[in-house]
């Protein structure tokens, strides 16, 4: 039976939100092999199984944080430590054997990865707290969600140059345009319980605001991709993504829950369209 609650703890039921981490990872590392090679394929095994680690692992750090919060919203009541199911020193052993083995893969990196990492370990712990004292957590989300870019591209050259940064960019606004959307489903309760979001700071507006972040992804990702000598297998992508975006605030009904979780679910498929593009660039290539 606790195995159940682990599993919920670490959000194993659903892997939408591992495949928004793991998808940019992977990107960084293929942006960055202007060939594929086997050590190419060793980091895609390597930032995958990281992904798996430390998805998890910000799951625990969040429900740690804000366990007395969940209780009191709906869509997460139920969660093993808010509910109780679980405690916070079982969450803990959990959450050190996790980072463990995270470090260890971590180290078989190199410096530029590893001073990466670290600054992206420590976004993660403050990400939580950031919603009881500004309005803009979802963009502070975007910068720690997407570290794995700028992680994927130094593994390869040991250095971050401007292609990852502006890739990492496009990242960044994406995360910022989706987890809004993710956010509308408990504003009712985030009002009540003094939250704050970007959901409640644009209120009405938040379909224009989607409409600039969104824009603001596609050029950034554009310019990466000019820079990095993509060919059009790239470009063409981003015209399927952007015909994607387009359908995502196009009739998208923010007061209805079960929408803005479907829609934020289907933003797994832009990441997995943007790994595979590069992907596929570098075997053409």
């Amino acid at each position: 039976m606790h195995f159940n609650y682990y599993f919920s703890l670490m959000r194993l039921y659903s892997v939408t939100g591992l495949w928004l981490v793991l998808f940019p990872s992977l990107s960084g590392v293929v942006l960055a092999s202007t060939s594929l090679s086997w050590k190419t394929f060793f980091l895609l095994i390597l930032f995958t199984v990281g992904a798996f680690l430390m998805r998890p692992a910000g799951c625990i750090i969040n429900d740690i944080f804000d366990r007395e919060i969940d209780a009191h919203v709906e869509r997460t009541k139920c969660r093993p430590l808010a509910s109780g199911a679980l405690n916070v020193k079982q969450a803990l052993i959990l959450l050190f054997l996790l980072l463990s083995i995270a470090l260890i893969i971590l180290l078989l990196t190199n410096k530029t990865t590893l001073i990466l990492g670290i600054i992206s370990m420590c976004m993660i712990t403050v990400y939580p707290l950031l919603k009881r004292y500004v309005w803009w957590p979802q963009l502070f989300l975007g910068f720690t969600f997407n570290m794995g870019s700028l992680m994927g591209w130094s593994a390869v050259k040991n250095q971050v140059s401007i292609e990852p940064m502006l890739f990492y960019a496009g990242c960044i606004f994406w995360t910022l345009g989706y987890d809004t959307i993710y956010a509308h489903q408990d504003k009712k309760d985030d009002e009540k319980l003094g939250i704050k979001s970007t959901a409640l700071y644009f209120g009405d507006a938040t379909k224009c605001w989607l409409k600039r972040f969104y824009l603001i992804s596609l050029m950034a990702w554009l310019y990466a991709g000019i820079l990095s000598s993509l060919n059009n297998i790239f470009y063409i992508t981003l015209l399927v993504i952007g015909f994607m975006f387009h359908l995502q605030y196009k009739d998208l009904n923010l007061d209805d829950s079960s929408q803005c979780m479907s829609i934020f679910k289907n933003n797994s498929y832009v990441g997995l369209l943007l790994f595979f593009s590069i992907f596929l660039d570098r075997v053409v290539n």
